[in-house]
C-alpha cells in the first residue's frame, strides 16, 4: 500500500511542471491611464480689482440730426464680483465702476455748437463662463448699464446738462490665473443707453448712447 502511495505523489510531482507550463501566462499589467481631475474650485470666491481700456466706434445717438458719431476715449476703473464653479463651469455677478473720457462735437453752420461726453459708466452683470484649462477661463456676460452723459452748447449763454442714462450691455471675455490669487483678463462689450430728453438744447431733443469697449484688467481673488 506505501509502494503505490509514493508512486502516486512521485507521479504528481513530475507532472506539476509540465501542468504548469500549460496554464495561460498572465500578461503585464497595463500602464494606469491618467485622467485629468475636474478643476478643484479655482474660481470660486470674491474678487477685486483694476481695469483699464478704451470706447471706440461709438455714437451719442440723438433724434435732432447732430452728427456725434465716431466718438472714442479711454476709460479705467473698478471691478468686484463673486465666482462659483461646478465642475468646469463657472457662474457669477460682477460690477464694475468707471472714469469715461470719450466725447463728440457737432458743429454747424447754423450757430450750433453742441459738445457730447460721458464723464463715467458702470454696470452690473451676469457671467457664464467654462474653464478650459483648471486656469484659462472663457465667459459671456450681460446685465444692466448705466452711463452719465453730459450735452452741452458751447456758444455764449449756451446750455449743460447731465443725466444718467440706463441701458444694457453684453459680451466676452477670458481670464488667466497666473497664480492661486492674481488673474488678469481682456473683456471685448457693447453697450446701450436709452435716449433721454434734453430739452435745453433743443426742445424735444433726446440722446442717448451706443458703443464698443475693449479693456484689460487684473483680479485678486481671495
Amino acid at each position: 500500500m506505501k509502494k503505490i502511495i509514493w508512486a502516486a505523489a512521485t507521479a504528481a510531482l513530475l507532472a506539476t511542471p509540465a501542468f504548469a507550463a500549460d496554464l495561460p501566462r498572465r500578461g503585464a499589467y497595463p500602464e494606469a491611464v491618467y485622467v485629468p481631475v475636474a478643476p478643484a474650485g479655482i474660481w470660486t470666491g470674491f474678487y477685486v480689482g483694476a481695469n483699464i481700456g478704451a470706447n471706440f466706434s461709438s455714437s451719442f445717438n440723438n433724434n435732432a440730426a447732430f452728427s456725434l458719431g465716431g466718438a472714442s476715449g479711454f476709460t479705467g476703473g473698478l471691478q468686484a464680483g463673486y465666482d462659483y464653479q461646478v465642475n468646469r463651469f463657472v457662474m457669477g455677478v460682477v460690477g464694475d465702476l468707471n472714469y469715461s473720457s470719450i466725447n463728440r462735437r457737432y458743429i454747424d453752420t447754423f450757430p450750433t455748437d453742441v459738445r457730447t461726453s460721458m464723464n463715467w459708466n458702470g454696470s452690473i452683470r451676469a457671467r457664464l463662463g467654462y474653464a478650459v484649462q483648471d486656469n484659462f477661463l472663457l465667459y459671456a456676460t450681460g446685465g444692466l448699464a448705466l452711463g452719465n452723459v453730459r450735452v452741452s452748447d458751447a456758444l455764449p449763454g449756451g446750455f449743460s446738462q447731465s443725466k444718467t442714462l440706463a441701458g444694457w450691455t453684453a459680451g466676452v471675455g477670458a481670464e488667466y490665473a497666473f497664480t492661486r490669487n492674481w488673474t488678469a483678463l481682456l473683456e471685448y462689450r457693447y453697450t446701450s443707453l436709452q435716449k433721454a430728453s434734453y430739452d435745453g438744447v433743443m426742445p424735444g431733443a433726446r440722446f442717448g448712447f451706443e458703443g464698443h469697449q475693449l479693456r484689460t484688467g487684473i483680479n485678486y481673488r481671495f
